[in-house]
Parts: C-alpha cells; structure tokens; sequence
C-alpha cells in the first residue's frame, strides 16, 4: 500500500466533494451548476488512483514523483553490486514458442510432451532428452525440473529423421 499516492486520491475526492457542496452552501439553492458535474467527473478519477495508491506494493517505485521522475534517488542496478554472480547463461530457444517434431515435421506446442500427430515424445530444448509429463507440464525425466529450468548434460543433438511414406520409425 502506498499512502502518499491514497492521499493524493482521497484530497482529490474531496476537492470533488467541496466541488458539489459549494452551490448548496453558498447560494442555498439546490439546482444542478457547473461546479456540481466537475465534482461528480472528479470521483471516478479519485477512485481510480485510491485504487492504485491501494494495490501499489513498493513505494520507491510508486510514488507520484517515482512516476514522474525522481531526481533525488540514485538508480539502482541489481548487477552492479561489487559481490554480483555470474551472468547466467541465456536460453538458446524461447520458452513460448512451438516446437517442431523431428518425425513428421507438425508444430508440436510448448505445453505438449508428445506430438498430436505421430504420438511420439519430443525433446528437450536443452538436453535433447525425451520429455515426460509432470503435473500437465512438460519435464525432462533425467532432472525432474520443467523444460525451461533443465540444467542436464547436453547430448549431442541428433539429425533430423526423414521417414518414408508409410512406414513408422
């Protein structure tokens, strides 16, 4: 929760509210003025930032003036630390994207272990394992982990087949 941002929100509800009150208290008469419909347009945009200044969770990096820019705080980079890890090396593939069979050449999705078409295990993106299935993920047998977190010795990766019409491998 973020309270300065809940404060912005709740002085401008009730500048809102002071808004529709004026022509009451000042002049006495209860008609529909223009002060009035900028009150009432001014409540949905103050609930709209109590409700962010609510469900924000870090201040630093949601305060009005972290929005805005601060220049008073010093950017902080997480690898810049004097003490950092190594620099872990990146996937050779992305998570989301569909994989080829090596059997019948049809997109098989990332969240499949076998392909829809020839019912064949693929396999892993890292290792080049047949996959498994786990809790409806994908996972390699030798690590148990999911497919993207697999940290096997990589085997050597085999060429792709090419099969004869008709016949099954």
């Amino acid at each position: 929760m973020n309270r300065s941002i809940i404060y912005l929100g709740i002085g401008i509800l009730l500048v809102a509210f002071a808004f529709i009150a004026f022509p009451i208290a000042v002049t006495g008469q209860e008609q529909f003025d223009l002060e009035q419909e900028v009150g009432l347009y001014l409540i949905a945009p103050s609930l709209a930032v109590i409700l962010v200044g609510s469900i924000s969770s870090d201040p630093r990096q949601s305060t009005v003036g972290g929005a805005f820019g601060n220049p008073e705080a010093a950017p902080r980079r997480p690898g810049a630390a004097a003490g950092a890890s190594p620099a872990v090396p990146a996937l050779r593939y992305r998570p989301g994207e569909p994989v080829r069979c090596r059997y019948c050449e049809s997109f098989i999705p990332e969240e499949y272990a076998q392909c829809r078409r020839c019912a064949r295990p693929r396999e892993c993106r890292n290792c080049y394992r047949p996959l498994g299935i786990v809790l409806d993920r994908p996972t390699c047998p030798t690590c148990a982990r999911a497919e993207p977190f697999c940290n096997c010795p990589r085997l050597a990766q085999r060429a792709a087949v090419t099969v004869a019409r008709g016949r099954r491998v």
